[in-house]
């Protein structure tokens, strides 16, 4: 008997229903000012929350070769929520900080290295959102999987980006740069010794 639709994609469920309500609530917070400084608000929450959703997605691939295979699921959902709330955070610097003056952008990514390493990382997650769907992977055949490896810079250019913004307290920045070091590392190891009869994602 197959089993009710829900049953077998609860986790999608739960991703996607995540996903929205924090976009939601960005655009609620964003829109009637529900912070003492809404733009800064939306903007460093979005930020993290794109590090999170990174994170997650490339968590997904490990969970899997754990037995965990609902986890491959919402790989790309994860993916495409970093990507936008990453948009988000792009957007928010750019227009509300920033006024669009594209003087003001290019002085600051000429004069703080951490907003230089963070727009790379973004310019690197464009191609992945692009041809993240099923016909992309068609088309693109074995390179699609070579050009989603970028993912992984991707995250570590994310991650140093947090470092460098957060000169003061290091704690959170460090311990994002140790879980993506520790998948990097999971994913580096099952490349040299593959499972028996396994296959690296």
């Amino acid at each position: 008997m197959t089993k009710p639709w829900l049953t077998r994609h609860w986790l999608r469920v739960v991703v996607h229903g995540v996903g929205m309500a924090l976009l939601a609530w960005l655009a609620v917070v964003y829109a009637f000012g529900l912070a003492p400084l809404p733009e800064r608000y939306v903007m460093l929450l979005s930020g993290t929350l794109g590090l999170i959703f990174l994170t997650a997605s490339l968590a997904c691939t490990p969970l899997r070769w754990a037995g965990f295979a609902r986890a491959g699921q919402v790989r790309r959902a994860l993916g495409l929520y970093a990507f936008a709330f990453i948009s988000i955070h792009l957007a928010v610097y750019a227009v509300a900080e920033n006024g669009l003056d594209a003087a003001l952008i290019l002085r600051d990514l000429d004069e703080r290295r951490a907003m230089l390493i963070g727009a790379a990382a973004f310019v690197l997650l464009i191609p992945l959102a692009v041809t993240s769907t099923a016909g992309w992977q068609r088309r693109l055949g074995r390179r699609w999987r070579t050009l989603h490896r970028l993912v992984y810079a991707a995250a570590v250019l994310s991650v140093w980006h947090y470092l460098w913004l957060d000169r003061d307290i290091l704690t959170t920045p460090i311990l994002y740069a140790l879980i993506v070091g520790a998948l990097l590392a999971v994913r580096f190891a099952r490349r040299v010794w593959p499972a028996r009869g396994g296959q690296a994602g």
